[in-house]
C-alpha cells in the first residue's frame, strides 16, 4: 500500500511561491433547495431596519444633541475612549454615501440604517482600544468595499439552516491554524443561530502539499455523506497530515475505503478542489480563512462578539 499512496498523494513539499503566503491572518461573507450561487443583497436594497431610536443615557452628549439609538452602549467608554468615538463619529461621512457625518446619519437619516450598525461598531472598537485611524480603516473595509458578485457553491459541503438568511463562506487550509480556531468560533455560532446561518465550506490549500491531500481526503469523503466527520477528524490532526494518517481517518469513520481510495486519485475530486482554489483566488482571498457574509468580505477577527455582530446586521438585530 505504501507504493500505491503515492500515486495518489502529492509529496511533502511546499506548493509552487505563487500561492504561498507569509504568516495566516484573517482576510479581512436560500432557499430549501440550494442555489449555486451565493447572490448577496444589492447595495441598492434597503436592508433590515436597526432597533427603534431611544437616549443615550449612559453618557454625554455625542453633538448635535443627546439621543442615540437604543443598542449603542456607551456606557463603557471612559472619557479617552468617548474622545475617539466622538471623533470618528463626527469626522466619518455617512456609509450610505450622504453628505453628512456619520452621527448626523445615525440620528437622523432613516434612508440609512447600516448607519446604526457602523456608529455600534465605531463603539465597540473604541472599547476595545482601536484609534481613530484604525476605526475609520475598519469601518470602510466593512461598509464601504463592494460586495462580490457570487460565490458558486453548488458542491460546496454546507451544515447549519438549509433556508438561512445568512450565508457564510468559509475558505480554508487544513494546515492553517487560524483556521482550525475558526472552527471552534463557528460550532457556537450555528448552535446560536440554528434557523438563520449557513454555513459552506470551501478548499483553499495554500501552505503544503499535506493541506492538498486532506482536502482531496475530504472531498472524497464527501462523495460518501462524511464530509464533515472526516473534516473534523483532520482538524483535531492539522499539526501531522500524512497520507498514512488520511488514510487511517478514513478507516476510522467508517468510509468505503477502497471507494475513498480511488476517489482521492480521481479527476473529480482533484477538479472540485482545483475550482475552489481558482475561485479563492479569483476573490483575491491572499490568507486563510478567507470569510464572506452574504457577499461580504469578512475583515475582523475571528471570535463570536465579532462574527455575532455581523450576522446581527444581516438579521436587522
Amino acid at each position: 500500500m505504501a507504493n500505491e499512496v503515492k500515486r495518489w498523494f502529492l509529496p511533502v513539499r511546499a506548493l509552487t511561491r505563487s500561492v504561498l503566503v507569509i504568516g495566516v491572518l484573517v482576510v479581512a461573507g436560500a432557499c430549501s433547495k440550494r442555489a449555486s450561487q451565493i447572490q448577496p443583497t444589492s447595495a441598492n436594497s434597503t436592508p433590515a431596519a436597526p432597533p427603534a431610536a431611544a437616549t443615550d443615557k449612559g453618557s454625554k452628549a455625542s453633538a448635535e444633541g443627546d439621543s442615540l439609538p437604543a443598542g449603542i452602549d456607551l456606557g463603557k467608554l471612559d472619557a479617552s475612549k468617548r474622545k475617539v468615538f466622538d471623533q470618528v463619529v463626527n469626522r466619518e461621512p455617512s456609509v450610505c454615501g450622504k453628505g453628512h457625518s456619520l452621527l448626523h446619519s445615525v440620528k437622523h437619516d432613516s434612508s440609512c440604517p447600516a448607519s446604526f450598525y457602523a456608529v455600534r461598531y465605531v463603539a465597540r472598537l473604541a472599547d476595545a482600544g482601536s484609534s481613530e485611524s484604525e476605526i475609520g480603516e475598519k469601518l470602510s473595509h466593512r461598509f464601504r468595499d463592494p460586495h462580490v458578485p457570487y460565490i458558486d457553491v453548488s458542491q460546496a459541503p454546507s451544515k447549519g439552516s438549509s433556508s438561512g438568511r445568512v450565508a457564510i463562506v468559509e475558505f480554508a487550509d487544513y494546515e492553517c491554524s487560524h483556521c482550525k480556531e475558526a472552527q471552534t468560533v463557528m460550532k457556537p455560532l450555528l448552535a446560536k443561530y440554528a434557523s438563520d446561518v449557513t454555513l459552506y465550506f470551501k478548499h483553499f490549500p495554500i501552505t503544503s502539499n499535506n493541506s492538498l491531500n486532506a482536502a482531496l481526503g475530504a472531498t472524497a469523503a464527501q462523495n460518501q455523506g462524511k464530509f464533515w466527520q472526516f473534516s473534523d477528524k483532520v482538524w483535531e490532526n492539522w499539526d501531522h497530515l500524512t497520507p498514512a494518517l488520511l488514510e487511517g481517518l478514513a478507516k476510522e469513520i467508517g468510509l468505503d475505503f477502497s471507494r475513498w481510495y480511488a476517489d482521492v486519485g480521481s479527476e473529480e475530486v482533484r477538479g472540485h478542489v482545483q475550482r475552489d482554489r481558482t475561485e479563492a483566488r479569483s476573490l483575491e482571498i491572499h490568507r486563510t480563512p478567507g470569510i464572506f457574509i452574504n457577499g461580504r468580505r469578512y475583515t475582523d477577527e475571528i471570535d463570536f462578539p465579532s462574527l455575532k455582530d455581523w450576522i446581527d446586521e444581516e438579521l436587522g438585530r
